[in-house]
């Protein structure tokens, strides 16, 4: 593979403004972590525990994905015209006013209404994504594996903030007042990174024939469809976990969801954690372990019958989960050693899809066989997790990258 060669960036003038540090700009995908999480806290909130429409339910996840996907291409058209910081601005701006939308978006509120707000809300996720890709790119360059760990726990810490948030909107006008108040913060977000700085790195593009070997690259494929496949195992364990539990045993709404942010919270500090294990553990050993994490906290989710084996379950599966990502990360790290944000992002977006567009698939799927297939799936989709994080270890003892 071909180096893409990244022009040096021409030095401060004195007197400039200094430009943005990479924590800055990953701070943007809190916003996108937290607006993404919505969902699994709304469906309660928005009765569909009482009212099992299930395969409705799942519709709102194939609508925020398609709002994903449209911001993350309108992002990526308007990269190059408009400086980052106002694209990463305006999609913060974007979110505040999706979160004023979901404010009135409860019950008796209409589907294509609540929809609408969605859509809002995945166009804003698509581009921050997007716009924080795009100013990570010098940043990535230099050290891959933490700027990828750093952006999951971002985007984590964010997704847990969202959870926690809806579990106190439970109450009479409760959630219009919370949601209405929390549009300040992505608000305030936007402010902030209109003020900052984001330098763009001078990067050659790519030629057709180069995209498409890249895209070709078996190894490029399999961290695609492993990043799809994870991403599809935590969504859809988020997506329907808070109307699992109160379905399963009648738990209520605010604790359902308060549960999810213990998921939530597992997974990012799994993460953590499992990042200074990388280089005292062997990674087949830490695979193994991972793998039998996820598969047992799955089957503790199915046979528990108390809140206890709620949260044994949850830690087992976050713990379990949690490995895959540092793991995937250190793998891709030293075999993509060039960084194009076009080509990264048309990745990230891809393996999102799979974590968007799971629960959509699980609520219909629930609507004929019921919420048991959600733990179900899930562990298949971490048996597959497991083979292709074989596959691409077997790829580079092969091609001794």
């Amino acid at each position: 593979m071909t180096k893409t060669t990244v022009a040096a960036l021409p030095s401060a003038q004195p007197g400039a403004q200094p430009g943005a540090q990479p924590w800055q700009i990953l701070c943007g995908l809190i916003v996108s972590g937290f607006l993404l999480a919505l969902p699994g806290g709304l469906l309660p909130l928005w009765g569909y525990h009482i009212h099992p429409d299930f395969g409705t339910a799942g519709n709102y996840f194939l609508v925020l994905g398609v709002g994903v996907a449209a911001g993350g291409w309108l992002a990526q058209r308007q990269a190059h015209r408009i400086a980052l910081e106002r694209l990463l601005a305006g999609g913060c701006f974007t979110g505040a006013l999706a979160l004023l939308l979901l404010a009135v978006a409860t019950p008796p509120a209409q589907v294509w209404y609540q929809c609408l707000a969605l859509l809002v809300a995945g166009l804003a996720a698509g581009i921050v994504n997007t716009a924080v890709l795009e100013g990570m790119a010098d940043s990535y360059e230099s050290n891959p594996a933490t700027i990828t760990l750093m952006a999951g726990v971002a985007f984590g810490a964010g997704s847990v903030l969202a959870a926690l948030l809806l579990a106190e909107s439970f109450g009479e006008e409760g959630a219009v007042r919370l949601l209405a108040a929390t549009a300040l913060l992505p608000a305030g977000a936007g402010w902030l990174f209109a003020k900052l700085r984001i330098r763009r790195a001078e990067v050659q593009e790519l030629s057709v024939v180069q995209s498409v070997n890249d895209l070709r690259s078996p190894l490029a494929i399999l961290f695609a469809l492993l990043l799809f496949f994870q991403f599809a195992n935590e969504w859809s364990l988020a997506g329907w976990l808070p109307v699992f539990l109160v379905d399963r045993l009648g738990l209520s709404p605010s604790t359902a969801v308060t549960l999810l942010a213990v998921y939530w919270l597992a997974l990012m500090l799994g993460r953590l954690l499992v990042s200074r294990l990388l280089t005292e553990v062997r990674h087949g050993r830490l695979l193994a372990v991972s793998a039998a994490c996820a598969l047992l906290g799955c089957t503790a989710l199915m046979s528990a019958n108390n809140t206890f084996g709620v949260v044994l379950g949850l830690l087992l599966t976050g713990a379990g989960f949690s490995a895959i990502y540092p793991l995937a990360a250190e793998r891709i790290a030293s075999r993509f050693t060039y960084y194009h944000p076009g080509y990264f992002n048309g990745i990230f977006t891809f393996a999102l899809m799979g974590g968007i567009l799971s629960p959509f698939v699980l609520g219909h799927l629930a609507e004929r066989s019921g919420l048991s297939v959600v733990p179900l799936a899930v562990m298949v989709g971490s048996c597959a997790v497991f083979v292709l994080v074989l596959l691409i270890w077997l790829g580079r003892k092969v091609s001794g990258h």
